[in-house]
């Protein structure tokens, strides 16, 4: 405790921007280490609660539709990616980005644990209720996330200079991924031999994994910014971003092609759905898919890392476009269980590379002062493809089948990944490195 508050006040001696970087060189290997840890734990929890396998059964379990199982990923995605923009003009007029990260982090964290307790308590005998319940929780969890993306990202972005960025998310998630290897199996086995009772414990022991991520994010070391915004009404604030974009051609076209690519996720919640009514599968099926998706992502995490320091996180994305893709189309006309495998370590791999590049490559886009509005902004201006994709999937399966789905979505996959490409041009290439 001592020594968080000696660091603290070290940094409210730091005036000049030599200082602030000599002060990050200072404590990179601490912050690169708990920076870890709180990836890696994070990963395990969504290797236990995982959001291609678990969550799909578990919400068919509680006796939803297609559609249902559609809109529930959306609210998720809408929660995270409405908030950020309110949230980001908020967090340009902050010098230290940790404390608002640390509180809304923790009202996220708990709503997996809430989740756990009513499908404990009431998920056999009244599963609608808990239905809507998890809907409701999982949308707030999802909304405080959201109001700390921009701080979390902009404190990443001055702890861990930019050619370090990718090997940071890169360790950290693939130690997750490999730990989530376990947890996978874990999960299988709790599904398979406790029936009902089995999502209730992935669900707690998930929350549990995420609080253990949370301590390593509080023993951050974060300098103040030396350059802050004054307070903005939101009104004005919103009303300069239409010029930002008009400005910034680059980046809407980096804009338009996300958006074309994301809605090629649209089938990744019914691969799992489809698989288990084609190949009756079991707990333990299951669990062996769940372990695919985080042995994928061990490997994936570092591979991802290692290509976004070297050749840029727009081939990171567009890698994982076109992997998201080619999933889709796996899943839509394999005939045996293992291509359910290779299917999903195709959507392990494209998730890997959007936790590695997705926000990295915004930030490369803006200069410091500015990333917090570039990150919200960039949320907002995805959220329509990112919610509504998994909406349009539902509604495709129930009126066309699961065959029709998987084809749209590997035409959209291939298509944002030749779009990104072709037509966006790598912002290392065109932003000098203020790192």
């Amino acid at each position: 405790m001592l020594e968080r508050f000696c660091t603290w006040r070290e940094t409210r001696t730091l005036a000049t921007p030599s200082e602030v970087q000599a002060y990050v060189r200072r404590h990179l290997r601490w912050n690169m280490g708990v920076g870890i840890v709180d990836a890696m734990f994070y990963q395990v929890a969504q290797q236990i609660m995982s959001n291609e396998t678990v969550i799909p059964l578990l919400l068919s379990s509680l006796g939803a539709s297609t559609v249902i199982i559609g809109l529930a990923t959306a609210l998720v995605s809408l929660g995270v990616l409405l908030p950020q923009l309110a949230m980001a003009g908020l967090t340009e007029g902050l010098r230290y980005k940790k404390p608002i990260s640390l509180l809304s982090g923790s009202i996220e964290r708990a709503s997996f644990f809430l989740v756990g307790v009513a499908l404990l308590l009431w998920g056999q005998t009244r599963p609608g209720f808990v239905l809507v319940l998890f809907l409701v929780l999982r949308t707030v969890g999802s909304i405080s996330l959201g109001m700390i993306l921009p701080a979390w990202s902009s404190m990443i972005g001055k702890v861990i200079p930019t050619r370090r960025r990718g090997q940071f998310f890169g360790i950290g998630r693939s130690l997750g991924a490999l730990l989530g290897v376990g947890g996978a199996f874990l999960a299988g086995q709790l599904l398979q031999h406790w029936g009902f009772n089995g999502f209730a414990a992935c669900m707690m022991l998930g929350s549990a994994a995420t609080f253990v991520s949370w301590t390593g994010l509080a023993l951050t070391r974060e300098p103040p910014d030396l350059e802050v915004k004054p307070p903005t009404p939101l009104t004005s604030y919103l009303a300069r971003l239409p010029e930002l974009v008009r400005k910034d051609r680059n980046y809407a076209r980096f804009v338009l092609a996300r958006t074309v690519g994301l809605l090629g996720s649209m089938a990744t919640s019914f691969v799992i759905v489809d698989g288990a009514r084609r190949f009756n599968l079991t707990g333990l099926q299951v669990g062996g898919l769940t372990a695919t998706i985080a042995i994928t992502q061990t490997v994936m995490y570092l591979t991802w890392g290692l290509i976004a320091d070297r050749y840029g996180h727009k081939a990171v994305l567009a890698l994982c476009a076109l992997a998201t893709g080619l999933g889709a189309l796996l899943a839509g006309w394999t005939p045996v269980v293992w291509g359910l495998h290779l299917a999903l370590a195709l959507v392990g791999a494209a998730h890997g590379g959007e936790v590695i590049s997705g926000s990295n490559l915004v930030l490369e886009f803006a200069r410091p002062v500015d990333r917090p509005t570039y990150i919200g902004l960039t949320a907002t201006l995805l959220a329509p493809a990112r919610t509504l994709a998994p909406v349009i999937g539902g509604a495709l399966a129930g009126a066309l089948g699961f065959g029709p789905l998987f084809a749209i979505a590997t035409a959209l996959g291939c298509l944002g990944a030749l779009m990104l490409a072709t037509l966006v041009r790598d912002p290392r290439t065109t932003l000098a490195d203020a790192d």
